[in-house]
């Protein structure tokens, strides 16, 4: 390599450590994301110094600082003069506890029903698990599986949320995801399955799966960096490609929000809190979400994505409320 070609590679491996530092910082906003996938996708050079240079940020195992001159991080907004004074001082605790009881018994039947079923629940952090095949699972954060392994069959099926899957390979037994009646099957790979409430979501690493949603249509292929959705009772439809290195991030405790409705947006972050995240008013105008965010930092990112949305931000014991800014 020539020194003007030594310059060159150094100054996109020091563009690329920037995208990845903007990233870590869970600090993009849409139109700094979308500047970032014109640059990623303008040469495959590109890509390959942001992989590179992910991938030794992830060996590392720390976030890098956000970049001088970034978005300044949302404040958290306290309840105002006006409507502190609607109440009387001595009602709030009262309040808050018919509040939280009243949210709990909402919340604790499904959840019971939930652990009642799962071999393996997680928390507020991704976990990793050995299945008794020695293969590896990996829930994201508030995810539930139930493992049925026989003679004749590795089954496990998504209860809720996000997995990823690295197979054992020597086993003559099929490797097979059930979730809302669908089945990915493993044909020597590592993929994800994405449990949401009326849809499932595949996308594979390596390998390849085979997809079968429930009908009798032919089962759908997919290889590395394909994807499929399918809904209960309905075919299973490809999706667009996507980078290897984007497929299951949150094990790296990344989130990427891509055009994501608020309430979905939502839902995805609330995952890594331990109390809920409820929103006064609709959201079905507010425009959609497209931003970074890191999984240890949750309030932050209910911050922005208020911020973003014209929303205000209460919290009362370990329960965060956005309803529409005045």
């Amino acid at each position: 390599m020539d020194p003007e070609e030594a310059l060159e590679a150094e100054a996109l491996a020091e563009t690329a450590r920037g995208w990845v530092a903007r990233l870590a910082s869970g600090e993009m906003d849409s139109a700094e994301l979308d500047r970032f996938k014109q640059w990623r996708a303008a040469h495959p050079d590109h890509n390959r110094a942001f992989e590179h240079q992910r991938a030794l940020w992830r060996a590392l195992g720390r976030a890098s600082a956000p970049a001088p001159g970034g978005p300044q991080r949302p404040r958290r907004l306290p309840w105002s003069r006006r409507e502190q004074a609607r109440v009387p001082r001595r009602a709030w605790p009262r309040i808050a506890f018919a509040g939280v009881a009243a949210l709990a018994a909402v919340l604790a039947f499904p959840e019971l029903m939930l652990s009642l079923q799962a071999d393996h629940r997680s928390g507020i952090a991704v976990e990793s698990l050995t299945l008794p095949d020695g293969s590896a699972a990996v829930l994201d954060a508030d995810s539930a599986i139930a493992v049925r392994f026989s003679d004749n069959e590795r089954r496990v099926s998504v209860l809720k949320g996000d997995v990823w899957f690295d197979v054992r390979h020597g086993d003559a037994r099929p490797f097979r995801v059930e979730a809302l009646g669908g089945v990915t099957q493993d044909v020597g790979t590592a993929f994800e399955v994405r449990r949401e409430r009326d849809s499932v979501f595949v996308s594979v690493t390596q390998g390849e799966v085979a997809v079968r949603s429930g009908t009798p249509a032919s089962p759908l292929f997919l290889q590395a960096a394909q994807r499929a959705r399918y809904e209960r009772g309905g075919p299973a439809l490809r999706l667009g490609d996507a980078a290897t290195g984007d497929i299951a991030v949150w094990r790296n405790g990344e989130l990427l929000l891509d055009r994501v409705a608020v309430s979905d947006a939502i839902a995805a972050i609330g995952r890594y809190r331990r109390g809920p995240v409820l929103v006064m008013g609709s959201v079905e105008k507010a425009a959609r979400i497209s931003a970074a965010f890191r999984t240890d930092k949750p309030e932050e990112a209910i911050d922005a994505i208020a911020q973003m949305s014209g929303f205000d931000v209460y919290r009362l014991a370990g329960i965060a409320v956005l309803r529409p800014a005045r």
